[in-house]
């Protein structure tokens, strides 16, 4: 408790001077002491003093009331027997007094009878947060409340700054510190401030950390050799140099940061084909070895065509799918039967069938191949022949042939008059020869004439001559008509005659009669004409005639029996149409009584 004690003489001299107010009494020299004692006798006879721990022996007046802590006594006795004593917390505001709340309480609004105030040491409940009895705005009681981060006053000692404010990045942090890197706060021009001296996180120096700049982020780089330069050792993704961190470090050839085989980059190294794996839309396959005669040639998929052998697939590969050129679209060599046509085959259909249009060597099936192929009845290959009842041959040429009919005698027929034959195939400087058949008998004879007569023609025929040779007649053939005279035609022996004719103006010729038949001989004509006789023929049966060589030797030939298979494949049968060795006639059919019997051995 402070305790003040005055004398009223003091105050009233001190109030006659200026008005006693609160001022007033801010200016008294109160006793500070912090434990004032009873206050000590009046002086004698006189008004009592001041208490206070040093005051001195009172008179004998009253004992002064004992003052609260800082408080006063006053009395107002000039000795002993005074008058009654005033005090300060006896609930009356003396006129010595700024106020008096009867309680001694110094935390209130009145204290030891005086307006508490600001500075006055004592903390006001209610109204001052602290009051440390002094106005330096630089403690932790600036203003008698306690000092505070955006309070306006810097707190000495405490505080580095104190803008009135808690907003950061204004030259005063919220948390009152002056911008530095480090505060914990991003001040201009800092980037970032994670208030640590570290090197290693996202904020070095107040500066975001990034790639390049020297410092090792823990956890997001590998290294940082502060620079973004790959192939260092240190990749401008501050990744150390590994195969995978998609940069190509020293000793790589490459670098796409992934682990897939199937790209142009494995394990670091440029895929090539042979490394054994398939480069994804480059490489169709990959068996790491460079054969290309198996089933992966220079990473292509084998197949026909590609030039390559299979081994074990393939027998051929030309590089091309062509039929015919040595290996075929299947890639194998050619053979009969593989469907194509290869050199030296002059069919191909896919088969060894020997009885079909290609036979089973690859040759197209024709009649004379031994083969009995579709729409053949035979084939004996060489020994085919054509051995018609008739035939006749000059050099490469030979043709079946048939006797001119007529029902009339082989002298009649050839009707020699005006010293010419009249047969009706008589030619202007032409020579003709033909069988004829008489019908009445059967009998055939062999028939030739020379040029024409011009008494029935009107057409004049020049000098000519013509020389024949007949040989290899049968013993039973004879001369039936001798033109003109018997010199110019004659036998020479028993199966030769001579024919020798010269003419104008009329034909020559002759008829060799009953010849076998069906027969079994060869008759050869050497023939020499004149310049006047320029062409000769064969009349076959009433048919077109048949151009013959005037220089080579012509053999006629007739067959007793037929072939066993035609040149053309057929089987010679009576009823066929055509006159075989062995057969008299041949009309088509069966039938007897037509002309020819039903076994073509008679015309009846």
């Amino acid at each position: 408790m402070r305790h003040t004690f005055f004398s009223v003489s003091a105050l009233a001299a001190t109030c006659a001077l200026v008005a006693c107010g609160r001022s007033d009494f801010d200016n008294l020299p109160f006793d500070t002491n912090p434990s004032g004692g009873i206050g000590g006798e009046g002086a004698s006879g006189g008004t009592g003093g001041f208490g206070g721990s040093a005051g001195g022996n009172g008179g004998a007046g009253n004992v002064g009331a004992i003052g609260g802590s800082g408080g006063f006594a006053v009395s107002s006795s000039s000795g002993p027997g005074g008058g009654p004593n005033e005090f300060c917390g006896d609930g009356f505001v003396s006129p010595f007094e700024e106020c008096d709340d009867a309680n001694f309480d110094p935390n209130d609004s009145c204290v030891d009878c005086r307006f508490a105030f600001c500075g006055d040491g004592l903390v006001w409940f209610g109204v001052e947060q602290c009051d440390d009895g002094n106005f330096n705005p630089g403690d932790e009681c600036p203003k008698c409340q306690k000092a505070f981060c955006g309070d306006g006053v810097v707190w000495i000692g405490v505080e580095q700054c104190d803008d009135g404010n808690v907003i950061d990045g204004d030259g005063c942090s919220s948390k009152c510190s002056l911008p530095t890197c480090g505060n914990g706060i991003v001040d201009p021009g800092e980037q970032c401030d994670d208030a640590n001296g570290s090197s290693n996180d996202a904020c070095i120096f107040c500066t975001k950390s990034a790639c390049g700049d020297g410092f090792v982020w823990t956890g997001v780089e590998q290294c940082d050799d502060g620079n973004t330069i790959d192939g260092d050792g240190c990749s401008s993704t501050c990744s150390l140099a590994a195969c995978g961190n998609g940069v190509p470090d020293p000793g790589e050839q490459c670098d796409d940061g992934n682990p897939s085989p199937n790209d142009s980059c494995i394990a670091c190294v440029k895929a090539v084909c042979g490394d054994g794996f398939v480069w994804t839309g480059v490489e169709q396959c990959d068996d790491a070895n460079p054969s290309v005669n198996d089933a992966c040639a220079n990473c292509v998929n084998a197949k026909c065509g590609d030039g390559f052998v299979w081994t074990g697939v393939e027998q051929c590969d030309d590089g091309n799918l062509n039929n015919g050129d040595g290996c075929s679209n299947m890639c194998l060599l050619p053979k009969c039967g593989d469907g194509s046509v290869d050199p030296g085959e002059e069919c191909d259909d896919g088969n060894t069938n020997n009885n079909d249009s290609c036979s089973n060597t690859c040759k197209v099936a024709t009649c004379g191949d031994g083969v009995v192929n579709q729409g053949e009845a035979c084939d004996l290959g060489a020994a085919n022949a054509d051995r018609p009842a008739l035939r006749v041959r000059q050099g490469n040429l030979q043709f079946a042939v048939r006797p001119v009919d007529r029902a009339t005698n082989i002298v009649t027929f050839y009707a020699y008059g005006s010293g010419s034959s009249h047969t009706g195939y008589e030619v202007l400087s032409g020579s003709r020869i033909f069988f004829y058949r008489d019908l009445s008998n059967s009998n055939l004879n062999l028939v030739f004439h020379h040029g024409i007569d011009f008494n029935t023609s009107g057409q004049n025929q020049p000098q000519a001559s013509v020389t024949w040779a007949v040989a290899g007649l049968p013993t039973t053939v004879v001369v039936l008509v001798a033109d003109d005279n018997a010199g110019e035609l004659a036998k020479a022996s028993p199966t030769t005659v001579n024919g020798n004719w010269n003419m104008q103006n009329n034909s020559d010729g002759g008829a060799l009669g009953t010849f076998p038949f069906p027969g079994n001989y060869t008759v050869t004509i050497a023939p020499t004409f004149s310049s006047a006789i320029n062409n000769w023929a064969w009349i076959n049966g009433d048919e077109a005639q048949t151009s013959l060589s005037m220089t080579e030797t012509v053999e006629i030939t007739a067959f007793p029996t037929p072939s066993t298979c035609r040149l053309n494949c057929t089987v010679p049968v009576c009823g066929d149409g055509i006159l075989d060795g062995g057969e008299v006639c041949d009309d088509g059919n069966t039938t007897s009584g037509d002309g020819c019997a039903a076994n073509c051995a008679s015309l009846n």
